[in-house]
């Protein structure tokens, strides 16, 4: 199974990862084969890839470090609850605890995690897709913290309602296409007390899943919002939230960029780490992103291109690969490589094969 562009689809490709349509059902079920017409409902629907299998993804090992019906699952609840908040303002939000703790036992059924990061997101559900998200990826690092599993759940909670605040922004700045005014940037901020205000005096959510709510953006040298706190004086449960929603939020699309690549982020936390970051946090976290996944083309120094075939635990930055090709050609016989035990190869990019 491999990544492909939207764009780069031909058609006849075969579908190896389902896509879900706005109230879980399928859009595209695995097996099918891809039709043009299809190419063109998914590009309407903003879907920017799909993942397929063909003779030269044959090896790769992909596998989501949540199972597929709990992302697809969460993703429909958190929807849910921020929909009924928009239109009906404050109100009962428990459902999501049930939500937030599928997410906790998902990760914790797993046993070596090395995040590929494979979720299939159209433009209508950037939001709940990005809160699960940022919720499993939390958990995860939650979880090799060795914090209690209430704890735990109280993190994903949090996480999972990070963005409450967001509905009551209006929707021409959150998906403007251009730099945000100053002004726009600061009623972009106030989602933070919106979501704290319709939470503040609810029984049922524990303090620590209202302050990160409430604290999200906060940065350990005080250049966050909406308090601008420094150091100790941020709960760690920020700092984690902090260090997964700037992750997935950078690994996204966004209306006025493109996504970035995961090595680049992985290198914006490390080069921010004591600054923005709280850097043991970062160290834990960046142990478990596969810096390269699974499935992606890359690019080798001696300008040979490749597929990444699976990850090594714990060297995320050395998996294993598949030699196709150089700059001027393909190759008749692939060569698999394994960066752990070849020191002498790295790769310097990834591209879209």
């Amino acid at each position: 199974m491999r990544r492909v562009l939207i764009d780069n689809l031909k058609g006849n490709e075969i579908v190896a990862r389902p896509v879900y349509s706005v109230n879980g059902s399928f859009l595209l079920s695995k097996g099918i084969h891809i039709k043009m017409s299809y190419v063109n409902r998914l590009a309407e629907l903003g879907v920017d890839y799909i993942y397929i299998e063909d003779e030269l993804s044959k090896g790769v090992e992909l596998k989501d470090f949540i199972e597929e019906n709990t992302r697809e699952s969460c993703k429909k609840e958190v929807k849910k609850v921020l929909e009924n908040f928009s239109t009906q303002g404050n109100l009962e939000l428990s459902s999501i605890v049930t939500a937030a703790q599928d997410i906790v036992e998902s990760v914790l059924g797993q046993r070596d995690i090395i995040v590929n990061l494979i979720d299939i997101r159209r433009k209508d559900e950037y939001t709940y897709a990005h809160s699960v998200n940022v919720c499993a990826l939390a958990v995860l690092l939650s979880i090799k913290l060795g914090y209690n599993k209430n704890k735990v759940r109280d993190i994903a909670v949090g996480a999972l309602l990070h963005d409450l605040g967001k509905v009551l922004v209006p929707e021409e700045i959150l998906n403007k296409t251009t730099e945000l005014t100053d002004k726009e940037k600061e009623i972009v901020k106030q989602h933070v007390i919106y979501g704290y205000e319709a939470i503040s005096d609810a029984s049922w959510i524990s303090s620590i899943s209202k302050v990160i709510i409430l604290t999200h953006h906060e940065n350990i040298d005080g250049s966050g919002y909406p308090f601008g706190w420094r150091g100790d004086k941020i709960n760690n449960a920020t700092k984690i939230i902090s260090i997964c929603n700037v992750f997935d939020s950078m690994v996204s699309k966004k209306p006025y960029r493109e996504a970035y690549k995961i090595y680049e982020v992985i290198e914006y936390l490390v080069a921010n780490k004591g600054k923005l970051f709280d850097s043991d946090l970062v160290d834990v976290f960046i142990k478990y992103i596969a810096v390269y996944p699974s499935g992606m083309g890359i690019i080798t120094d001696s300008g040979e291109r490749g597929i990444v075939l699976k990850q090594n635990n714990g060297f995320p930055a050395r998996p294993v690969i598949r030699i196709i090709g150089n700059e001027e050609e393909d190759y008749e016989e692939w060569i698999e490589v394994d960066l752990l035990e070849n020191k002498k190869m790295f790769i310097i990019d990834t591209y879209e094969i």
